[in-house]
Parts: structure tokens; sequence; C-alpha cells
């Protein structure tokens, strides 16, 4: 039987809250930290690991991730989030659902554990993972989650960790309904914000003395907004631009709301403002890139090269003007360039140290966590990662890997070259006509993709013009490839995963800030004389 008792010895220690030890002593007991330091007596039941030139770290968070969610196909319908009408308006017309507004979806209700995306995020030293709902403007609430655990009772730590917001437009280009702009968003939520208060109102009322008083009708997304209108549960709104974090802060002020934001790439723009009111950011390191592929001759807007280049100074900029932040991956598609990312801002300025903060404890903190994980401290949940050197140098690896006290079985490191098993079965290269089932209907988009080896390049073409793959991969019959789109004058990421069989493919696509939606098609075989058969 596995002891329940570990004991890392003679490791260097960086217990993130405390100073470095260099060589040190963690002993933990079913799942909680019991003892940490120089000269720690070990239990005779331990099961000992020599942690000679090795460094144990506190397990990592990723602050925002889809990770255990199930795909668009099997998520629940959204509610309309229609307030009771006052007797003057109760004849009015009902006006039709406004897609994606569900403040009732609660994520851990749906997490589905297991599987390759928990173990790529394992391997990459994520031990904790704020799971988002997949989509919408007022997407639902989320759930804090261990990557590891038999059953989803036992991965949760906490839930509802908040409510979380979106400003992406649900209508232009695809299907035209309100709201198609920003400012239709905004106005949508100020007015669904200021009917949960008036539906709270009527509730109160009737509480305190129902005698004589009809009673109001019970709404349950207006009533999953209650502890966030009374300032109980916070927000996170996801913002990427400069004027949509400004807005975001003047609209929680309105309300009174607590609040966090998500995204800000271009949150050193409004240092001012995020110091002066003490925001705490989820900072995405998902940095925008010039495609692999891309015409070396094109011109590019300056904002867009502007974006690009500065990205990785953001945590730098935002760290020397005192403002608190932690990391999250932002939909990479590869967990291991979430770190990677981070070393980059580390290049770009930010102390390691501050870096390694925004990874663990600062993110505890922002989560309301910091009491059960982050540091290396005597009654905080083992989740610890052990390394063979310094976490931001590329030739580091994870040696072990603790999730509540439990050692995780790691792949070994990924050769070179890609064993049989992974090498690509499919070739993809052609003219791809698939459908995107979005909540405002089908979608057409023409995928022209190139296949050498592994590596996919080409075009995406959609109502929203035509993108250049950025990176895409072959993996047995999987393929995967992301591109950036502009929705609204925002760049957003949107990252193909399907299954090819002959000329059919079928999968999910995945729009940053939207969500997941089913996607399938085919690739029309070409006649010898030139013609689609």
């Amino acid at each position: 039987q596995t002891p329940s008792v570990y004991a890392i010895k003679d490791a260097r220690i960086v217990t993130v809250t405390g100073p470095v030890i260099p060589k040190g002593t963690v002993v933990f007991r079913d799942g909680i930290i019991t003892a940490v330091g120089e000269n720690v007596p070990i239990p005779p039941e331990a099961r000992v690991i020599d942690g000679s030139g090795l460094v144990v770290y506190p397990g990592l968070f990723d602050t925002q991730t889809d990770l255990g969610l199930p795909s668009a196909s099997q998520v629940p319908g959204p509610r309309p989030a229609a307030a009771p009408a006052p007797p003057a308006q109760a004849q009015a017309q009902q006006q039709p659902p406004i897609p994606h507004t569900q403040p009732e979806w609660l994520a851990a209700r749906h997490l589905q554990l297991g599987g390759q995306r928990f173990e790529n995020a394992r391997v990459a030293g994520i031990t904790t993972a704020l799971v988002i709902p997949p989509r919408g403007i007022f997407i639902g609430r989320s759930a804090l989650i261990n990557t590891a655990g038999e059953t989803s009772q036992r991965a949760v730590v906490k839930s509802p960790v908040a409510l979380h917001i979106g400003f992406t437009p649900t209508g232009g280009g695809l299907g035209g309904r309100f709201p198609g702009s920003l400012m239709g968003v905004f106005a949508h939520i100020r007015q669904t914000l200021l009917d949960a208060q008036h539906y709270g109102q009527h509730w109160e009322a009737y509480r305190r003395n129902p005698r004589g008083l009809e009673r109001p009708e019970y709404n349950e997304s207006l009533e999953a907004l209650q502890p966030v209108v009374r300032g109980e549960l916070p927000v996170i709104f996801h913002v990427n631009s400069e004027s949509e974090i400004r807005r975001a802060i003047r609209l929680a002020e309105e309300f009174n709301l607590k609040f966090i934001l998500s995204g800000a790439l271009e949150a050193y723009k409004a240092v001012d403002v995020l110091r002066q009111k003490r925001v705490p950011l989820l900072v995405s390191v998902n940095f925008p890139e010039r495609p692999r592929d891309a015409d070396p001759e094109a011109d590019e807007p300056l904002r867009v090269l502007r974006l690009r280049a500065e990205a990785p100074e953001n945590a730098a900029r935002l760290h020397q003007a005192g403002v608190k932040f932690a990391f999250h991956s932002g939909g990479l598609s590869n967990p291991r360039d979430y770190i990677r990312n981070v070393a980059r801002a580390v290049r770009a300025g930010l102390p390691e140290e501050v870096a390694l903060r925004a990874l663990t404890i600062h993110a505890a903190e922002i989560l309301g966590v910091a009491e059960q994980l982050g540091s290396i401290e005597v009654g905080k949940i083992a989740n610890l990662l052990v390394t063979d050197g310094n976490l931001f140098e590329e030739r580091t690896r994870i040696r072990y890997l603790f999730i509540d006290g439990r050692q995780i079985e790691l792949r070994p490191p990924e050769p070179e070259r890609p064993s049989a098993s992974s090498a690509p079965s499919v070739s993809v290269t052609g003219t791809w006509n698939l459908t995107v089932e979005s909540p405002q209907g089908v979608v057409a988009v023409a995928a022209d993709l190139q296949q050498e080896g592994e590596t996919i390049s080409g075009t995406v073409t959609s109502p929203f013009g035509q993108s250049t793959i950025s990176s895409g991969s072959v993996s047995g019959g999987e393929v995967r490839f992301t591109l950036s789109v502009e929705i609204q004058g925002t760049p957003m990421a949107v990252t193909f995963v399907g299954r090819v069989v002959g000329d059919r493919m079928s999968g999910t696509v995945t729009v940053e800030g939207m969500g997941s939606f089913p996607f399938s098609g085919t690739r029309p075989r070409i006649s010898s004389g030139g013609q689609a058969l």
C-alpha cells in the first residue's frame, strides 16, 4: 500500500512566503504539509525522497482555463435573464432571450476529469486551475480545482469562485443578434445588474412582510446574481484593451461590485487607475505572435506591431507600478508554453521572484485560497513541484509532482523525434469546407491547409475575413491549428481541434472570450480534371 506520509530531504526549498531553505526537508501526511525546515525529523513510516540537487516549489496555478469542461454541444443552453416585469410593464411583449446570459451556470457541476489535457497540465507543473464556463456575457460561475482527483468532489478546492462577465458582442458576424457591439454589451450588462437589484429589493420586501403582498416571480438567473450585487461574490471581468479595462472599473464602481480583471494584455496602459483603485489582475501570457508563414513583405497595423512588442513587458510594468497580479495561460494550446512565456516576461524585466509569486501565492490570495495553497507552509495542501533546476530555465525538468499529497506519475520528457504512435496517420492537405455551430446559427468556414510532416500551415476564411494559421500540428488522427481573428476591433485567438477520418473532419473550435463550439465538414475530392467530386 502506498504510504500517506512523504519526506523530501536535502532539497533546496523555495517556500515563496519565507526565505529559501538551501538544504532542507518538507514532510507531508494525508495531503497536508506537517513540517518544513533545515532540521526536520522524518517519521519512520515516511517514504523518503532524496532531494539532493533538486528544487521544491509550490504547485503552480493557471487562473483561467476551460480544463475539464465539456464541449459546447454538451453544455446546457443559456437561460434568459429577464427580470420580473413591474406592474406597468406586465403586458409588454417579452423580448427573445439574450444569448450567453447564464449567471446560474456553475462550472463545478459540469467537470469531466481525466484525459490528455489534464496530463499535459500536470507535466507543465500546473496543480491548480481556475475553471471558467465556456462562453457568454454573463458567463457563469467558476470553480478552482486541483488537476488530479478521482472525482470532481475531490478535485474542487473552491466553488463558486466568482461570476465571470465577458465583453465580446454576441451578434455582428455571428448572426446579427443584440448585443452586436461593445456598446450594446455594456448596456446589456448594466440593465441586467439593475434588474438584479430590483429583483432583490422585491424579494427582500416580500420576505420581511409577505402578508398582503403578491409573491415575486422566481428567476434563476437573477437569483444567482444576488451575491454579486450584494458585494459577496466577486466578478471577474474578461478584458483585453485599455478601454475595456477602464470601462470595467467604472461599471464595477457604479454597482459597488467586488471585482478582478482577467486577460489585461494592455494593463500597462492603465497602471494609473489600476494602482489607484488597487485592482487585482489575472494577466494572460498568451502573447500575440506574428504567424510563422506570414508574408514578410506584408504591412501590419502599427497597433498590432506595438502590442506584439510590448505584451511581454506588461507584467514588469505592472510590478514597477505596484499593481498586484497573477498569471494565466490565456488559452495557450500547449501548457508548456505557459511557463516559457512567463520566462519571456522575466527576460523582459520582471524579477524571477515576482514571476514565481504570480504563479503561486498571488494567485492564491486573489482567488481567496491563500490559507490552503500558494506556498510551502505547515498546514497547507501538499501541492508540490520538484525540479532539477531553476523553474524558468528551458532545460529544467520536473522530477516529481504531488497534488493533495499524492505522487503523480509523469510522462518522461518527449523525445525530439515523435514515436510511431504519435506520427501523423492522416494527410490534411487541401481545402476543407467546415461549418461551426454557434448559438446564433451555422457559420461557414473554409480552411486551406498544407501539411509537412507534423506541421500544419495555411489560411482560414470566415465571415471575419481571412486569417493565417499561426501554429498547427497533426498527431495520429488529431489535428489542431490556431489563428487570430478580429471581432469588433479586438483580436481573438481561435483554436480548432478535431479528428480526421478520410475526407471528413469534426471537433471543437474555441474562440477566446466566447467559448467552444462544435464544427464539422468535408474536403472535396478532386478529379483528374481538377473538378470537385
